[in-house]
């Protein structure tokens, strides 16, 4: 215990990458329960879905909350890239049809991706602001 209070939080430059892959696991659950969905509701679903993925990030980690909660948001796509790709190969081997990995034009993804975001940016903040050490009185 002495060890881990020695170190100050947040001074090393590198992400917890165990706080990253929690929070972009939550997110990618997300993009995988809109998928396919009108773009209202998947919307919806990815502001929940990132914000509380960002949040998770951002409280799993020692230090940097809001650097892990956008590292949650990158992970939330690879994972979901991953996913894709394994639900295509059991669609060649007869399954169920994938879901695209882009979801609708190039301009409503792109819209989805920023505010994908801005929601993991959003539960990164509130981490940050919920974990903050008290002030001196």
């Amino acid at each position: 215990m002495a060890a881990l209070l020695s170190r100050r939080a947040g001074v090393t430059g590198r992400l917890d990458p165990i706080a990253v892959a929690w929070g972009g696991l939550a997110a990618s659950i997300g993009l995988m329960a809109g998928a396919g969905r009108e773009w209202p509701v998947r919307l919806a679903i990815a502001a929940v879905s990132f914000a509380v993925g960002g949040f998770l990030a951002g409280v799993r980690a020692a230090g940097r909350r809001v650097a892990h909660a956008v590292g949650a948001w990158v992970a939330a796509y690879a994972i979901h890239a991953c996913f894709v790709a394994l639900a295509r190969i059991i669609d060649a081997l007869g399954g169920p049809d994938a879901p695209a990995l882009v979801a609708g034009s190039g301009e409503q993804w792109l819209y989805a991706l920023g505010w994908a975001f801005l929601m993991a940016l959003a539960g990164g903040l509130a981490a940050n602001s919920w974990l903050r050490p008290a002030g001196r009185r």
